[in-house]
């Protein structure tokens, strides 16, 4: 287990964030934790470590900040490759991997978050966006890899990652974004993909309450 310094700047709810916890805890680095204030209080090291987009999480290594959540991701696997690549070493499921971690930022996040902050017809278009999202990836797991409960197969890789976070962020779609989730026999995939990304240790360990995140959704959307 590497000795170097390493520290997080983070704001709890952030599913970016999130991503960044899981990478670190699989990999079993030892870090430090630091929690964010947003607007108007953003922190001096914050906005030093990230001067471009002033935004969460950051990677502090030996006093070098590395910004945005999947490069962060892809740092820690080239630093501490152990116990396991997130990263496959053949270009074609490196490819794919992206591919499914930049569908969670462009498809998933975007449709989730309009669920929460939208109205009338944005929102009810919202809901059809984030069903065909999941529905792509329960498809996708399907394909990628067959009878295993992963998009990296027996464990986590990089999609994994990516994608785990809106996970404990289920119930707040359905509570406060009206979002009628599927049964099992529909996206058979996608649950067994979330029942094995809930019993991996490392998850467990920065995984924030489903509750938890369900009421800091209902405090946005009565903002909105």
């Amino acid at each position: 287990m590497s000795k170097d310094s390493v520290k997080l700047l983070n704001f709890w709810p952030s599913m970016f964030g999130l991503r960044v916890h899981y990478a670190l805890d699989l990999k079993g680095v030892s870090y430090d934790y630091q929690e964010e204030r947003l607007l108007p209080n953003k922190s001096k090291e914050l906005l030093e470590a990230n001067p471009i987009y002033a935004k969460i999480p950051v990677l502090i290594h030996n006093g070098k900040p590395i910004c945005e959540s999947l490069i962060i991701v892809d740092y820690i696997d080239s630093v501490w490759p152990s116990p396991h690549k997130l990263l496959p070493e053949d270009p074609y499921e490196k490819a794919v991997a992206r591919f499914w971690a930049d569908f969670g930022d462009k498809k998933l996040f975007d449709a989730g978050s309009r669920l929460i902050r939208a109205m009338g017809e944005e929102h009810k278009k919202a809901g059809e966006d984030f069903k065909w999202a999941l529905m792509k990836i329960d498809e996708a797991l399907g394909t990628i890899a067959p009878g295993k409960p992963f998009f990296g197969g027996d464990a986590m890789n990089f999609a994994d990652v990516a994608l785990a976070p809106f996970i404990c962020c289920f119930k707040a779609y359905q509570k406060v974004g009206g979002f009628v989730l599927p049964g099992p026999e529909e996206w058979p995939n996608l649950y067994k993909w979330v029942d094995a990304v809930n019993s991996v240790d490392a998850i467990k360990i920065s995984t924030p309450s489903p509750d938890k995140v369900a009421e800091f959704a209902e405090v946005i959307r009565q903002r909105v």
